[in-house]
């Protein structure tokens, strides 16, 4: 490679950030069920959530992309053994083992 054809660049570590949605419907049942002071029963959120979160694991659950965002990763270093480092001047991948 001659001098002019020399290119430099500087390396960034990138986050792609992908936010998915889906519904579960949650069964009123005594795992969510909390008796207030009052005496009355109602829905205790938080364990209404922690049992939508366990139903929303299950593979048959649809999720859909709701957005998705690439930003720079708030934490840098060099790239390690195995991966790759796409060059955009080159448009190809190079290894990190150089």
């Amino acid at each position: 490679m001659t001098d002019e054809q020399k290119t430099y660049s500087i390396s960034l570590r990138l986050r792609r950030i992908v936010v998915e949605d889906a519904y579960v419907a949650v069964p009123v049942t005594d795992a969510i069920i909390k008796t207030n002071v009052d005496g009355q029963n109602g829905i205790d959120v938080d364990r209404f959530v922690a049992e939508a979160i366990r139903i929303g694991s299950d593979p048959k659950v649809e999720w859909k992309v709701e957005s998705t965002s690439i930003e720079g990763h708030p934490t840098q270093g060099p790239l390690p053994d195995g991966r790759q480092c796409f060059d955009a001047f080159l448009s190809t991948p190079s290894g990190g083992d150089a």
